[in-house]
């Protein structure tokens, strides 16, 4: 008797560790899965905007970024960016000067930071060994050698997948991007993603295209 109750308990305690297999186990993501569901969410067509900060060496600025599609516009002190799907404009305010670009996706990459989680073909992902409580740290190396990035390391809100913590590492360097808010579905005019030439009435304008 004593034989069977031990089988048994053994059979129900296979029986559940089965059972919590298939329940976590199913519903258990690969670090390139998560980076894919953030990319969707980046990507979305109707619209994002978020707010940031980007450091580096030390300082910190911040600035706001809206996306509908392919188009953006990013504002920061230094620099406010606008990319109508086809040219870039680039306003420096030192300077007083507009550049205008039809833009490789390395400058694109470089005007946007949230293009970076994006990622794609030719990366490989893994989860960090850094761990973070209720998030995805993602680890995302570049196969090639073309960007120049040895390595993005991507915190995700392991409930909404929103990128919260983009580190991008390149030439021994490490530039932080952290994001305050983010919101997706947001519906933007077209005119957003076009240069306001009327805020900038005596800028120089510079057209390289």
């Amino acid at each position: 008797m004593k034989q069977n109750n031990i089988f048994r308990r053994k059979g129900f305690i296979v029986s559940l560790l089965l059972i919590l297999f298939t329940i976590f186990g199913a519903n258990a993501l690969t670090a390139e899965q998560v980076a894919q569901k953030t990319a969707a969410i980046v990507g979305n067509s109707k619209g994002v905007s978020a707010s940031f900060s980007i450091t580096q060496n030390g300082k910190t600025v911040k600035g706001t970024v809206k996306t509908s599609g392919n188009k953006f516009n990013v504002l920061l002190p230094q620099v406010s960016t606008w990319y109508n799907g086809k040219s870039l404009y680039t306003y420096n305010p030192r300077t007083n000067e507009t550049t205008v670009t039809t833009p490789t996706n390395q400058e694109l990459l470089e005007s946007n930071p949230l293009l970076y989680v994006k990622g794609g073909s030719g990366y490989r992902y893994s989860f960090s060994p850094v761990n973070r409580q209720g998030k995805y740290v993602v680890d995302v190396i570049p196969t090639g050698k073309k960007s120049g990035i040895t390595k993005l390391t991507i915190t995700v809100n392991a409930t909404t997948f929103y990128p919260e913590r983009i580190i991008i590492t390149a030439g021994g360097r490490s530039t932080t991007v952290a994001v305050s808010s983010f919101h997706s579905g947001i519906s933007s005019n077209a005119s957003e993603f076009e240069y306001p030439k009327n805020r900038y009435p005596k800028a120089e304008i510079i057209d390289l295209r």
